[in-house]
């Protein structure tokens, strides 16, 4: 039977997964909507950056639902292991199925990440940035390519991490008080695999962080150099990627007080629980900013929008995105 405090966990994760999901899948309806209905057809600036949307929203969808059927919380065994305690309904079927959910939902996290970064990258190389030495035109194929090469990349340490997981020693779930629970161990230092798991945990998510702060530099350089008139859609881009940089910033802040658990320098089943609860948030909060601040999806809670109206944001783009799609 759940404790109290495991039942507000199930519940808090749960509200958020499920808040993700219909999110996620509204904003994903709402991109292949807009790239088939010519009446409200997204902006040309916008087409190919929007393979990146409907990738990431994707990603985050999966994310949620990976989430939602393990419902991990962490416990510290202060023997060099975590203990993945499941609550989800995963524990339904079997213990291996819960094993793989948090495998995907911790990678695809990072993956999200990554994604940021070919935004960014993206962006700043339709503005003539120069982290691109080939300035050949960047057509939808190739950044589905770029996308679907990252993910199948990731595919890697998704299978690591779940045969990482073994069964949880019957001595440490009397120790642990988990009799009853469905839990796998996970050793940081068990083995060679583990270890490498660990450094492209450790090391992935601040080279990438840098990176990004260092493109997003020269992003609003080349933004502000730009025309007033192609200045607005590319601005509005440029604040929903800065804000959805804060998400990995968050996950960044819940891991140090996991990594302060893991030390034994401040312990608390809050910064045990903490950590899963901040990937929820980020797989949530990713659609709701591109609603919020992305002028082309924000206007379908606009009531006073006429259904059949082209967007004011598109007519000033379009001879700017033609002349930049087809410079050399």
């Amino acid at each position: 039977m759940l404790t109290p405090q495991d039942t507000l966990h199930l519940v808090c994760i749960w509200v958020l997964d499920g808040s993700a999901i219909l999110c996620n899948f509204l904003l994903i309806i709402v991109i292949i909507l807009r790239f088939m209905l010519f009446s409200t057809r997204t902006p040309k600036p916008m087409r190919t950056y929007s393979i990146f949307l409907l990738n990431n929203a994707i990603i985050d969808m999966a994310s949620a639902v990976a989430s939602a059927l393990g419902t991990v919380r962490i416990v510290q065994d202060r023997e060099g292991s975590m203990i993945f305690v499941f609550l989800g309904p995963c524990t339904l079927i079997n213990e291996e199925l819960c094993r793989f959910c948090q495998g995907l939902h911790i990678n695809l996290v990072q993956h999200s990440a990554l994604v940021l970064l070919l935004s960014f990258a993206y962006r700043l190389y339709i503005l003539g940035g120069d982290v691109f030495k080939d300035r050949r035109t960047i057509r939808p194929i190739h950044v589905w390519f770029a996308c679907l090469l990252s993910l199948t990349m990731m595919a890697i340490p998704i299978a690591a991490y779940y045969f990482e997981q073994t069964s949880v020693a019957p001595e440490m779930i009397t120790k642990l008080r988990l009799k009853g629970y469905t839990a796998a161990n996970y050793n940081i230092f068990g083995s060679t695999r583990a270890i490498l798991l660990d450094a492209l945990g450790v090391l992935l998510s601040p080279t990438i962080m840098t990176l990004i702060f260092i493109v997003r530099h020269r992003l609003l350089l080349k933004i502000e150099k730009a025309k007033p008139t192609e200045k607005r859609l590319h601005v509005s881009i440029a604040r929903a990627l800065t804000y959805q940089l804060l998400l990995p910033c968050g996950v960044a802040s819940a891991a140090v007080f996991w990594l302060l658990d893991v030390c034994e320098i401040w312990s608390s089943e809050f910064s045990e629980r903490v950590i899963m609860l901040t990937c929820s948030i980020f797989s949530l909060a990713s659609p709701l900013i591109n609603f919020a601040v992305l002028p082309p999806y924000r206007e379908i809670f606009q009531r006073s929008k006429k259904p059949n109206s082209i967007s004011p944001h598109a007519e000033p783009f379009t001879q700017q995105s033609t002349s930049q799609q087809s410079s050399p």
